[in-house]
């Protein structure tokens, strides 16, 4: 695309760092998202896009990738799901699955729509480019309303606490500052994984209490 090409000519006209190969993007992203921030890798990505990209296309994979939120993933092509499902005697055998599907849970499906619901509240009224941060404070209070079930508070704040530990390392949200129990910011990354229109249906899903709600919810290729 002329996105993908201007990117790459941006970054072939800026010093490029010569020990970060696309290698390392290709390993990196196998592991998790590449930020804007992540100088070396962001560049080396828009430098070779094509190379990137067409390696990942051979295994099943695709290559999510906002220029302007300054994001990258990879996912499962929506071409080797639909071939898995729809194989029987042909020729040639589908991909099997290389990311795993990781089911949300209840808890962590809500925690997924307040944090995606937060950041777009804060977009709509915030200059673009900023960033919307929560202290580990925050995080737990937005939740404690969930847990009507539970009077221990300590196992509340330990099964909060994992939550974010577990959208951290779902690249979701980042730990800035370790003062005080944290402070977090929410990566735009959400707004691919949990679109509008998805979140419109999970959100009618959560106030219906649908016993199919940790079905439709899902974190996809984490």
């Amino acid at each position: 695309s002329s996105t993908s090409r201007g990117l790459g000519d941006v970054y072939k006209r800026q010093p490029m760092n010569p020990a970060i190969t696309h290698r390392h993007v290709i390993v990196r992203l196998l592991n998790g998202p590449i930020y804007q921030e992540d100088l070396d890798l962001w560049g080396r990505l828009g430098a070779e896009w094509e190379r990137i990209k067409n390696h990942f296309l051979d295994m099943g994979l695709e290559v999510a990738r906002d220029d302007s939120a300054g994001y990258a993933f990879i996912r499962q092509s929506e071409e080797t799901d639909q071939d898995i499902e729809e194989w029987e005697d042909t020729e040639t055998a589908p991909l099997p699955r290389v990311l795993r599907r990781t089911r949300l849970t209840f808890h962590q499906t809500i925690f997924m729509v307040i944090l995606r619901e937060a950041l777009m509240r804060f977009e709509q009224e915030q200059d673009e480019g900023d960033h919307l941060y929560r202290s580990a404070m925050d995080l737990h209070e937005v939740m404690l309303p969930y847990y009507p079930e539970m009077h221990d508070e300590k196992k509340i704040h330990r099964q909060i606490s994992g939550m974010i530990s577990k959208f951290e390392e779902w690249g979701i949200l980042k730990k800035v500052r370790d003062k005080d129990g944290g402070l977090f910011r929410v990566e735009r990354i959400i707004k691919a994984k949990l679109p509008p229109e998805k979140l419109a249906e999970v959100k009618d899903q959560i106030k219906r209490r649908a016993p199919d709600l940790e079905d439709t919810m899902e974190e996809e290729d984490v």
